[in-house]
């Protein structure tokens, strides 16, 4: 006679492991668990976008980068902004860094009108006024009969 373990059929090891990466806000299962332990390590991610009165806006920290590495592209409604330095030798080891934000302007904003600025302490603040209230006059013209005569 064979010994088999014996199951807890309340225990589930797969929900175990899926509620533990969910609190961990970790929850891309095609991700490599090297790569999602290194997205732990890393800083959060600063970047604001407000959308109102004002106009959009949003501000990304790329203090890690120099200004001519940084680069605000417009494509249709999409505003990409790329951060990128290859790899240079920091002491012992060599550090490389790649940042890429996509934003989708809503809609009324004109991607022509996008203005960005850098500030000194690395503040990325990229802004597009608000859409103008277009006012125009429409010119009425009467056809056939007036309604009134109609009626009567």
């Amino acid at each position: 006679m064979a010994v088999v373990p014996a199951y807890n059929t309340d225990y589930d090891s797969w929900d175990y492991r899926r509620r533990m990466w969910r609190d961990w806000d970790l929850v891309d299962w095609d991700v490599p668990s090297w790569s999602r332990i290194a997205r732990m390590r890393s800083m959060p991610d600063l970047s604001r976008v407000t959308v109102g009165k004002d106009g959009f806006e949003a501000n990304i920290d790329v203090h890690q980068f120099k200004p001519y590495e940084v680069t605000v592209k417009t494509v249709g409604d999409t505003i990409t902004v790329e951060a990128k330095h290859e790899k240079r030798r920091d002491g012992d080891n060599f550090i490389g860094r790649h940042l890429v934000k996509r934003f989708v302007l809503p809609r009324g904003f004109y991607p022509n009108d996008v203005s960005s600025s850098l500030s000194s302490d690395g503040i990325l603040t990229i802004k597009a006024p608000p859409p103008a209230a277009h006012e125009r006059i429409v010119y009425v013209r009467q056809t056939g009969p007036s309604y009134l005569s109609i009626k009567n």
